[in-house]
């Protein structure tokens, strides 16, 4: 059985510091990585996320997620694509396989250039191995040649899809993030504080689903909107997540207790 939500008010070194090594199957997070995120298009703009001004290396928090993660286990962060390459080297250098990136489709948002940049409807997210990891089997998606042999001699093709794209675009795969009305939601179980960047829950449930088992341990350090940790416990596993800003931690606390 999974244990209760540890949700702590914590800065991520402290939280992770706390974790025994080996202890956790999957490390999922979001952190700030210096894009300096502000949305353009409304007058009632999100303060900028601590840490997201200037660039954020991943090593440390690298780091630390290789000593706490099992063997056969995985990394998830995301990221940009301007910032990607460096983190992937800060990340490789730690110890963990750097495989091919998610890349989800993101409700479209705006940059602080209009007129010459193409308008963002993209999340990277990266992707690490701890030692040799394989998918766990889902019931996500259907293979379209369900139950048909492909050619002589071999099996039929099973209903569910064991092996997914790295781009997860169209209809058949859910948002990376919310549409900005999901801000109601949150206001109506009487959230106070208000988070720029809030990430799909279905999207987060997908890869959780896809790289851990029932009641295995996801840890968030940067857990912001806390729609990891939601996703988490809503699929029975523990979770031990964090946020050094003390009203997202009590967000993550709140769409916790109220399944939002």
């Amino acid at each position: 059985m999974p244990h209760k939500p540890l949700i702590q008010t914590s800065d991520y070194m402290h939280l992770l510091a706390g974790i025994p090594s080996g202890s956790a199957d999957l490390v999922f997070t979001d952190p700030p990585y210096g894009v300096n995120y502000q949305n353009p298009y409304t007058k009632d703009k999100f303060p900028v996320i601590s840490g997201d001004s200037e660039f954020f290396s991943y090593s440390a928090l690298a780091r630390e997620a290789y000593r706490i993660l099992r063997p056969g286990t995985c990394f998830l962060a995301f990221t940009g694509w301007s910032t990607y390459p460096r983190h992937f080297d800060e990340i490789a250098a730690e110890g963990f396989t750097m495989k091919e990136p998610i890349i989800g489709q993101k409700r479209p948002s705006g940059t602080t250039d209009l007129e010459g940049s193409f308008q963002t409807n993209s999340d990277w997210v990266i992707f690490a191995h701890k030692g040799r990891f394989k998918f766990h089997s889902t019931e996500l998606l259907r293979n379209k040649r369900a139950g048909t042999v492909p050619n002589k001699g071999r099996k039929p093709v099973p209903e569910w899809k064991r092996r997914f794209p790295s781009a997860w675009f169209g209809p058949n795969f859910p948002y990376s993030s919310e549409n900005p009305q999901f801000q109601k939601k949150l206001k109506a179980i009487g959230a106070k504080a208000r988070h720029p960047t809030i990430k799909g829950r279905e999207f987060c449930e997908w890869l959780i689903q896809l790289t851990t088992h029932k009641g295995g341990m996801v840890v968030d350090p940067f857990a912001g909107s806390g729609t990891i940790p939601l996703a988490a416990a809503a699929l029975g596993r523990s979770v031990v997540a964090g946020d050094k800003i003390a009203a997202f931690a009590e967000l993550t606390k709140l769409r916790i207790a109220n399944n939002v």
